[in-house]
């Protein structure tokens, strides 16, 4: 069996699952671009307005030709440092503060620091 590679895959999907994932994945490159949320917002309305624009174009040769170009715009500005999850192994913070047993509950001892709280050393 010979592999296809990942543009082939993507290639071979329906029209719209194309625009939906090319969407989708335009959105989360937006994320990786920007600082925080307020910066992002924006963008994602900017997107959404170039996806709708071109939401009635009904010529099949004009459709192919736009969701090529976007995929190459997506492949070309695609981040070199994507934001991963926490949870995900190889995110950011992972494991840092993992999650603990619900039924274990949480131990707390207030009293941990008070030998470094006498005197005059902090």
């Amino acid at each position: 069996a010979s592999k296809m590679v990942y543009h082939e895959v993507v290639s071979a999907l329906p029209h719209k699952l194309r625009v939906m994932r090319m969407y989708r994945y335009g959105l989360r490159e937006l994320l990786n671009w920007s600082s925080n949320r307020h910066q992002w917002y924006p963008r994602a309305y900017q997107l959404r307005e170039e996806f709708e624009m071109n939401r009635d174009v009904a010529d099949r040769e004009e459709q192919r030709k736009l969701v090529e170009h976007g995929e190459n715009l997506l492949s070309r500005f695609r981040h070199w440092e994507p934001l991963i999850r926490p949870e995900i192994p190889g995110g950011t913070a992972y494991s840092i503060n993992p999650s603990h047993d619900k039924e274990e509950g949480v131990l707390l001892d207030y009293g941990k620091m008070d030998h470094l709280k006498k005197g005059d050393h902090l």
